[in-house]
């Protein structure tokens, strides 16, 4: 029972760690720009550089 309860926690933990910075400004804050900028950066790369945009995102999971 004791190890189930500190399973649930961990996750609760997990969960709230992977949350709070998306609630709190997200990527757009984590990368110094607004969201609209964002997107349309995103966009622009996206269409000329895709593999550039996967191997940055794949690489800023990993951290």
């Amino acid at each position: 029972m004791r190890k189930k309860v500190v399973v649930v926690l961990m996750m609760l933990l997990l969960l709230f760690a992977t949350v709070s910075p998306a609630v709190a400004g997200g990527v757009p804050a984590a990368h110094g720009v607004d969201g609209r900028t964002f997107g349309r950066l995103v966009s622009n790369l996206a269409q000329n550089a895709p593999l550039v945009l996967a191997d940055h995102v794949s690489r800023s999971r990993g951290k």
